[in-house]
């Protein structure tokens, strides 16, 4: 069963007719909705409220067969209405489903009689919503008002897009009384032939059957955004929606629910699962908290005229979705197929060209690339993350100690030093010494990593993968000298005084948070940081039995969490002032937490901490959700009752991470005018706490900058002569991704082994296998498109002649990668 508290990403809960749904989707009426065991489990795998089969005088006897499928997405069908008399649904399956908490919107059809006897035993029974039926529009008014004098439910009336104006009768229904509007119902008739034996595929009367699914979608958009413009409080859109762009599409014309069948025959119940969790990550990354910010937000934007203008093109053979959205820039597509081919070592390099850490990323990067890749469309994204750990680990096991090293130019007599042996520090000191200048790196902790060998455990990142990484870093020749902090072992002054010609200062977040609750500093209180840097330094002493109190909801939190286990406690409680699904870990972490035994106390806002016996009582608020604020979350607010205690022998609080502005001394923090005495700044000390990739992306554009400061031209971009592969065999639709190797529980605690293996070589080049190859494939489309022959394609080089151009933008909808882009000059 979905756990929508895990969901990372909007808010999506809605209201239909007041009634509030756990998510905007709804399974329509249809072959998953013949009985209550359908609708319960279409329920538990994220359905906001399931419609029952249409529910008639009499139980229906369908033709044999009576469902085809005409393409991937879309069916024909020639089924009838349910095949239980309306009995069975009075007594057993609208009450079973009830019993299971399920939202039941009852379909009611097809007549005058059938609604004036049908409609109330539904209600009796149990049912939320009533959705009335009709064969032909002008029945349906009629039944409304029979309906309307019998039930106090709402009731909603589904349009079907055959009739002369769908859009004038949803109008008369809303004046009438009706609550809602479900719009639309499948199209036809249509025809199928069986080409192998010559007939019609349907064995209904004629041989025709009815269209649904992604065929009839922009159908089915239309009419419904023309409802949702006529002022519609309550629309249901249906027909056609086959992933979380489709019913971003329908919510953003102004639907409050949408309903779906046809791609969960095809793909599963289970596919709703995907469903929700692609629609909340994908509003998310177009900036939308809930459904209700997204709801109608196109209706504005609908052109009162034709707007006429020139197009300007974007043509980008070899950046793919995943490349654009990698902070770094590693080229994805090539190491996913290197490690396709079993090219281990070559990935690896490929990698490291944009990326100095590929063994550590392939382990705690939080992967951006994953949400913009092409093949979640098809069916789940790849694993690139885990990709990526693959091209490491098999490097490893091939070359042992002596990585290979990254090219590097000649000495050019240069000295830089940097402050802080982070990733940003690290990845800016690999790129200048690449570009040939001798780098020194000053590290306050006695080792190098910054947060990543003091703030992750090993159990996700073990020290010698850190360890190799680094390695490979000092044998290209940087100097790194730990327990050396600026401002206390060392001046800046005093490094410029060394020959330094540019200081790069990239420390990271290391500072205690701030929590200010009464006892806060009693001794038996720690901060998350300070305990993980205890933990991964090997000074944490046994919690052998103890309860740990953890405030907090971020990796922070449960990274402390999971290893107080680890050291023996016997009960471990994370704290968050926030609802679930707004803590800022990752999923993934928090499944792994509450496996290993962590348990959680959501809406509890920290209040005092006192001493008690020989431990403590932390003190927290219970909270209710609020408005939104400007983190996109709801706001925790109070209820007003007494705090709760919560006992405890260790309180470790988690709740961020600080910079020390004290070791930057009278130089400010991203101060563009001390680039102009050398002096630069990257990673968290300009950002704030960011992900390690965020990191390496700062370190490298810190090199360039500094690069050109000191005479250089600013590029440390390096040209790779392995050519991309375009035309290669593709795994087909529908193939589910590969699965990590992870550690069972019980084989997790004590100790610090890590959980996640990755994947096996044959997982891994069967994943790899998954991958599009998105950019530009030199099939030639747009040219041949192009009825003007304003184009041409000289791979991987594009020209557009401008005066034979029309701006049709036919070349950009036939581009079958997204390689070709366009856009309308103001």
């Amino acid at each position: 069963m979905i756990d929508f508290k895990k969901l990372k990403g909007a808010d999506l809960a809605t209201e239909l007719c007041g009634l509030k749904l756990q998510s905007p989707f709804i399974l329509s009426s249809g072959p998953l909705s013949y009985a209550a065991e359908g609708m319960i489990k279409a329920y538990q795998a994220g359905c906001g409220a399931v419609v029952t089969k249409t529910i008639r005088h009499h139980a229906a006897v369908n033709p044999v067969h009576h469902i085809g499928k005409i393409n991937r997405d879309s069916l024909i069908n020639c089924e009838k209405w349910a095949d239980s008399p309306p009995e069975v649904w009075f007594n057993r399956e609208i009450p079973m489903a009830k019993k299971a908490g399920v939202v039941v919107i009852a379909s009611v059809g097809h007549t005058l009689p059938e609604a004036e006897d049908l409609v109330k035993p539904c209600a009796d029974a149990g049912a939320d919503l009533i959705e009335l039926v009709s064969y032909a529009e002008e029945t349906l008014l009629p039944m409304l008002g029979a309906t309307l004098e019998r039930v106090k439910i709402p009731v909603l009336c589904k349009l079907s897009g055959n009739w002369p104006d769908p859009v004038a009768t949803a109008k008369k229904c809303l004046e009438f009384g009706a609550a809602g509007i479900t719009a639309i119902d499948s199209l036809g008739p249509t025809l199928k032939i069986d080409i192998k034996k010559a007939k019609p595929e349907m064995m209904g009367e004629g041989g025709y059957g009815w269209l649904s699914g992604g065929a009839m979608r922009p159908i089915a958009l239309r009419i419904n955004s023309e409802i949702a413009r006529g002022g519609c409080p309550n629309l249901v859109g249906t027909g056609g929606i086959t992933c979380a762009e489709d019913a971003i599409e329908y919510l953003m014309v102004g639907c409050n629910a949408v309903g779906v069948h046809s791609i969960a025959v095809l793909k599963g119940i289970e596919y709703f699962e995907k469903l929700n969790k692609d629609t909340a990550a994908l509003l998310e990354h177009l900036g939308y908290k809930d459904i209700r910010s997204v709801r109608g937000v196109a209706l504005p934007n609908f052109p009162k005229e034709d707007i006429v203008a020139k197009l300007k093109f974007h043509y980008e053979p070899d950046l793919p979705p995943c490349q654009e959205a990698c902070p770094a820039g590693v080229d994805v597509p090539l190491y996913i197929d290197q490690v396709r081919r079993g090219h281990y070592l070559d990935a690896y390099k490929t990698i490291s060209a944009d990326n100095p850490f590929p063994g550590i990323c392939g382990r705690v990067c939080h992967h951006p690339c994953e949400i913009k890749c092409r093949r979640a469309q098809v069916d789940q994204a790849l694993h690139i993350r885990l990709l990526k750990r693959t091209a490491a680990d098999k490097t490893y096991e091939s070359c042992g100690s002596s990585l290979p090293l990254s090219p590097m130019r000649p000495k050019n007599g240069k000295k830089v030093a940097i402050a802080g042996a982070g990733p940003a520090g690290l990845s800016a000191a690999y790129y200048l010494t690449r570009l040939g200048y001798q780098v020194k790196v000053f590290e306050a902790l006695p080792v190098a990593g910054g947060m990543l060998a003091v703030g992750i455990p090993d159990y996700r990142l073990p020290q010698e993968i850190l360890k190799r990484e680094i390695t490979r870093i000092e044998n290209m020749g940087v100097e790194i000298q730990t327990g050396t902090a600026l401002g206390q072992d060392i001046t800046m002054e005093e490094i410029k005084a060394q020959g330094y010609e540019s200081i790069l200062i990239a420390v990271g977040a290391h500072k205690d948070p701030e929590l200010k609750i009464p006892g806060a500093d009693l001794a038996g209180v720690l901060s998350g940081i300070r305990f993980l840097r205890d933990v991964n330094l090997g000074r944490a002493g046994g919690l052998h039995g103890k309860k740990v109190a953890v405030i907090g909801g971020g990796n922070v939190a449960l990274d402390a969490a999971r290893s107080a286990l680890r050291l023996g406690a016997g009960k471990v409680t994370v704290v968050y002032r926030r609802q679930r699904e707004d803590m800022p870990a990752t999923c993934e972490e928090v499944a792994y937490a509450e496996e290993e035994g962590v348990k959680f106390r959501f809406l509890a806002g920290p209040n005092r901490i006192e001493a008690a016996g020989k431990g403590y009582q932390l003190f927290y608020d219970p909270m209710q959700p609020g408005e939104v604020d400007g983190s996109g979350r709801r706001k925790p607010v109070p209820t007003g009752e007494e705090p709760v205690p919560l006992d405890a022998d260790l309180i470790v609080i988690a709740t961020g991470q600080n910079i020390d502005l004290s070791v930057l001394g009278r130089y400010h923090r991203g101060d563009l005018a001390e680039a102009t005495k050398g002096i630069f700044f990257a990673g968290d000390c300009t950002t704030g706490p960011a992900s390690v990739i965020e990191a390496v992306a700062a370190g490298k554009k810190a090199a360039c900058e500094i690069d050109r400061f000191l005479g250089g031209e600013g590029k440390v971009e390096e040209e790779n002569s392995s050519p991309r592969m375009h035309f290669v065999e593709v795994a087909e639709d529908d193939t589910i991704r590969e699965k990590s190797l992870i550690l069972p529980v019980e084989k997790r605690l004590p100790g610090f082994g890590e959980v996640e293996s990755g994947l096996s070589e044959e997982a891994g080049r069967k994943e790899a296998m998954r991958c599009l190859h998105c950019g530009c494939i030199n099939c030639g489309r747009c040219v041949a498109a192009c009825a003007y022959q304003a184009r041409a394609l000289h791979y991987p080089e594009m020209t557009v002649n401008e005066e034979l151009c029309r701006s049709c933008g036919l070349c950009v909808s036939v581009c079958p990668t997204g390689a070709l882009r366009a856009e309308i000059v103001d």
